[in-house]
């Protein structure tokens, strides 16, 4: 009879070093600093990157696409880091935008640009746009492809009204996207997460003994 209880201990530890392990493993991971304003970090668009919601910037066309008829290719915005990090979300901050989709370079050595698809925004519903990321692979550059904004429709009607109503060449015109803001974020490290707490307690010594 001794056994059974020891049995059940056993299983009572077992299950709670997962448990614990578990809470540990899914713990909410603190947010780097933002990517976007370190030094040396540039961009197609300075003023989606200066730290400052009052100031605007517009994505941008691709070269030769002015005389496109039809339906027009998307805009962009490219931001490049000095070194590669692992990102793991997006701070947007736009009122415009209605639909984009945001690209990662892999860095490979044989083309320019690899560019990979990591994540898809079919339908914004608020301001700013947080986006979660589970990227595979640390990059230097971030794209992001406007593919929708609120001043599509104002754009194509004005368009036709230049046309004279002749109109139907014109076809779906897309606005440029307007950003105040984007914002770049990986988790923090364990060395940094130590350093910052051992900063907080030194800091918290010097205030008590200032104050005695």
């Amino acid at each position: 009879m001794i056994y059974r209880p020891i049995a059940l201990f056993s299983v009572f530890c077992l299950v709670s070093v997962i448990f614990i392990g578990c809470a540990a493993l899914f713990s909410e991971q603190e947010w780097s600093e933002n990517y976007a304003l370190m030094e040396g970090v540039s961009a197609t668009s300075p003023q989606m990157i200066d730290g400052k919601l009052n100031t605007i910037g517009e994505t941008t066309f691709p070269a030769g696409s002015q005389g496109f008829i039809g339906a027009n290719p998307a805009s962009q915005v490219i931001i490049t880091l000095p070194e590669k990090k692992t990102i793991r979300r997006i701070v947007v901050h736009s009122d415009n935008l209605s639909e984009f989709d945001i690209y990662a370079d892999k860095g490979s050595i044989a083309v320019d640009a690899d560019w990979q698809l990591i994540k898809d925004v079919r339908s914004v519903k608020q301001n700013p746009i947080k986006i979660a990321l589970l990227i595979p692979f640390p990059t230097d550059r971030i794209r992001l492809r406007v593919l929708g904004t609120k001043d599509d429709a104002l754009l194509s009607r004005q368009e036709r009204a230049r046309s004279g109503g002749r109109g139907w060449n014109i076809g779906s015109r897309r606005a440029v996207g307007k950003i105040r803001e984007i914002e770049l974020y990986g988790y923090k490290t364990a060395e940094q997460v130590e350093e910052e707490q051992a900063t907080d307690k030194r800091e918290k010594e010097l205030d008590e003994l200032l104050d005695l």
